[in-house]
């Protein structure tokens, strides 16, 4: 009988993590399951206490699966065989190459990624920016923290994509909108060269790059408060928002995964059968190409 699903996420002061929060919710109430959550604030050494901390306490609470949004992918490999040790089944909710290893260990085990083909939103960035800057021009992306795969992936993506024919430069802003604020005004401390446009990989940090650009427009008549931004998640309550206001030009829809994670578990449960170790969700362009284009 499966019990309790432990939620473990990166913070519950972004967007895309509370939308994974409210799906992962929605669908145990569905399996008649119980569910906690845990916030890490974005320090991968508390994400793993929490989850040892969990796991020593798996017969009280009856936990049955972990749901994990990794703060930094490689800190979790050792949790992840602890987990499986235990009897646990783990669904990762952002891509890790650890993944393969941990399951290759225990095969009975459902272990296994949910998550947006991450070198394919890269490319659909890179196609983004094709349709506002045409074949050529200066790209600013502001990545996410490069130690979790799914920034190194979005960013090859978009190489692949703009496949040499753009001037591409990059920020570290580790997911936050105030850590995309400072990186994308100590750049602009050291420049007056502005790019084409910018792309963020998720909508808080294209909002933190909004913001520097307006905060250096009125304190320095800086350029660039006009340069196109675009970013990543794409919820309709906040990255899809953000566009229909213009306050981004475009984004990325990329849905949560903990409610497919919570169903391919309660299904294996059942039935014995393993999810494959990726479950891969769709992504797309809002709006689409075309509308950009246009």
């Amino acid at each position: 009988m499966l019990g309790t699903i432990g939620l473990f996420l990166r913070s519950l002061d972004n967007d895309y993590q509370r939308q994974l929060e409210e799906v992962g919710r929605r669908e145990v109430r569905h399996h008649g399951l119980d569910i906690f959550v845990e916030s890490a604030q974005f320090d991968a050494g508390r994400q793993v206490a929490q989850i040892r901390e969990a796991i020593k306490n798996a017969s009280a609470t009856k936990l049955a699966a972990l749901l994990v949004s990794g703060v930094h992918d490689e800190e979790l490999r050792p949790v992840a065989h602890e987990a499986a040790a235990a009897g646990l089944d783990w669904a990762l909710l952002n891509e890790g190459a650890f993944i393969d290893d941990v399951r290759s260990q225990h095969p009975g085990r459902a272990i296994f990624a949910v998550t947006c083909d991450q070198l394919e939103i890269g490319r659909i960035h890179a196609q983004q920016v094709r349709a506002l800057l045409g074949s050529t021009g200066r790209v600013l992306c502001v990545t996410g923290n490069l130690r979790n795969a799914s920034a190194c992936q979005r960013l090859e993506g978009l190489k692949q994509g703009l496949n040499g024919s753009f001037d591409l430069l990059e920020l570290n802003a580790d997911w936050t909108s105030e850590c995309a604020r400072m990186a994308v005004e100590r750049w602009a401390s050291e420049t007056t060269n502005m790019p084409g446009m910018f792309v963020a990989q998720n909508d808080e940090m294209a909002l933190g790059v909004r913001q520097a650009l307006r905060d250096l427009a009125s304190q320095r008549g800086f350029p660039g408060a006009s340069v196109p931004i675009t970013g990543c998640d794409g919820s309709q309550t906040f990255g899809q928002r953000l566009v229909r206001e213009g306050r981004l030009k475009a984004t990325v829809i990329t849905p949560a995964g903990s409610g497919v994670a919570i169903e391919r578990i309660v299904g294996a449960r059942a039935s014995g059968k393993i999810p494959p170790v990726r479950v891969v969700l769709p992504a797309a362009s809002f709006p689409d190409l075309a509308k950009l284009k246009r």
